[in-house]
């Protein structure tokens, strides 16, 4: 842990409190309509200053692949790990609840990227053009084809805003077209696509400037992937939560 912690801190919160979260992380105002932020969040990094906040989303993870498979930057650097309650754990409801505060879309005309824009503050939004055209609510967004893409793109922009999203979903866009890989099965795919994932996130975070949060996202996906996990692995899987996991860069 980046605090020298023995275990890594494990808080619980609701999904819908991430846009109110993220708000008063950075000072902007919160409509009252939106589920109050996570208070151990803000009391956790409030007092040490935050300049710009980069949330890494990425598609098929959760607690099971952190256990299972130990990424070893994101296990070493955490600074708390929040498990998230919320009804839908897969890809679009984990946008909507982050961008929207729920399921309705653009509830009261909010919008998380736009209402931090009208607030003064520059945001950007990286992924694939499918989803950049569906959630940007109209703020810069960039779409790359790739994780590799993204993530090279990040580097460019991550010290430059104040909220940055990068989105990497390569295991379920390879495991969907059936592309060759020197993976043997899905199983190895993911392992190999985490690790490689875990080192991306840590360039991008010895990039960042002092008093940047980094914050990595996790959901179930577009749609559900079969593995061949057996018994309890295969279960534990199945019921494992989306969650978030927050570094600070000093």
């Amino acid at each position: 842990m980046s605090q020298q912690q023995d275990e890594m801190p494990t808080l619980e919160g609701m999904m819908t409190a991430l846009p109110a979260t993220i708000l008063n992380l950075l000072d902007v105002d919160i409509p009252p309509f939106l589920t109050p932020p996570i208070q151990t969040l803000i009391d956790l990094f409030k007092p040490r200053g935050i300049n710009r906040i980069i949330i890494n989303l990425i598609d098929q993870f959760g607690l099971f692949e952190i256990t299972v498979h130990k990424p070893p930057f994101l296990i070493s650097q955490a600074d708390a790990l929040v498990l998230l309650s919320t009804s839908n754990p897969y890809l679009h409801g984990v946008l909507f609840n982050t961008f929207f505060g729920g399921f309705d879309f653009e509830p009261n005309g909010f919008h998380l990227l736009r209402h931090l824009q009208e607030h003064g503050k520059s945001t950007v939004f990286v992924g694939r053009e499918r989803d950049i055209q569906r959630y940007n609510g109209g703020t810069p967004s960039i779409a790359k084809s790739t994780d590799m893409a993204t993530w090279i793109e990040g580097a460019k922009v991550v010290n430059r805003n104040d909220l940055s999203i990068l989105h990497y979903l390569d295991f379920e866009d390879i495991s969907a077209k059936g592309q060759k890989t020197s993976a043997k099965n899905l199983e190895e795919l993911s392992q190999k696509l985490i690790k490689r994932t875990d080192k991306w996130l840590k360039s991008t975070f010895l990039q960042l400037r002092s008093k940047s949060l980094m914050v990595v996202l996790s959901n179930h996906g577009r749609y559900k992937i079969d593995l061949n996990y057996q018994g309890k692995a295969g279960e534990w899987r199945s019921a494992s939560v989306p969650l978030a996991i927050f570094m600070y860069k000093e």
